[in-house]
């Protein structure tokens, strides 16, 4: 009977104030939560191989992003992650993501166990600003999905301004590395066999490089990637 009772009053509320989908803006029915389903099979998937914007500086042990920024829907939905004000949506796409990676990539199971994931951290006041880190969201999902633990082994010591609109080379020249190694318990190959660094969107890639130049200071086990989308056109 309350079920029955709550089901009428999610459809009236729905009716009255409809939720819409965080990608193309059309109204979600009671089953879908934050995108519909048709926006979810349509995005537009990375083929690829990520790995090869990096060209010859860096070596990767495994390399991934699922989507692409090529249509209006996927801006839509990263700007949902970052500006929308929802953290659960980040453990949505982080679960989703991760539910494609292990059906379709065939090293995922092997890198299922024995790795862990770093999530790109964000400057305190950014954070306090947003609510949340949207890559430390994606990599709680991703965790619920495959097992893998979560270690934020690096902080941002320089809030920064945004670079988005310059090269790489722009970008590593106007600032120093913005990332530092956080004091944590010694992390060897005998516990994690690999590190995952996890971000939202690689753009010219110079935030994946910062990462990694912090991380080889400390860790000369396996690194990897994994981003929600990739911007390159």
């Amino acid at each position: 009977m309350f079920g029955a009772v709550k089901a009428i009053l999610r459809d009236i509320l729905t009716a009255v104030l409809p939720r819409r989908c965080t990608s193309c803006g059309t109204p979600l029915a009671a089953r879908e939560r934050f995108w519909c389903i048709p926006c979810g099979f349509s995005w537009c998937r990375h083929v690829q191989v990520a790995q090869r914007r990096f060209q010859d500086r860096l070596t990767w042990a495994h390399a991934w992003s699922w989507l692409t920024l090529q249509g209006e829907e996927e801006r839509s939905l990263v700007h949902a992650l970052k500006y929308g004000g929802s953290p659960q949506l980040g453990i949505e796409l982080g679960m989703a993501m991760a539910e494609e990676w292990v059906t379709t990539t065939k090293t995922a199971q092997r890198l299922c166990h024995h790795w862990s994931v770093v999530p790109v951290p964000l400057h305190p006041r950014r954070q306090r600003k947003r609510g949340y880190n949207q890559s430390m969201q994606l990599a709680i999902g991703w965790s619920h999905r495959t097992g893998m633990t979560i270690d934020p082994l690096c902080i941002r010591t320089d809030a920064g301004r945004s670079f988005t609109r310059f090269s790489r080379s722009q970008r590593m020249a106007r600032r120093k590395n913005p990332f530092a190694w956080k004091e944590t318990p010694t992390i060897t190959p005998a516990l994690v066999h690999g590190l995952i660094i996890m971000d939202d969107v690689v753009t010219t890639g110079s935030t994946l490089e910062s990462m990694h130049d912090t991380l080889r200071k400390h860790w000369s086990g396996p690194l990897a990637f994994i981003t929600l989308a990739d911007a390159e056109q």
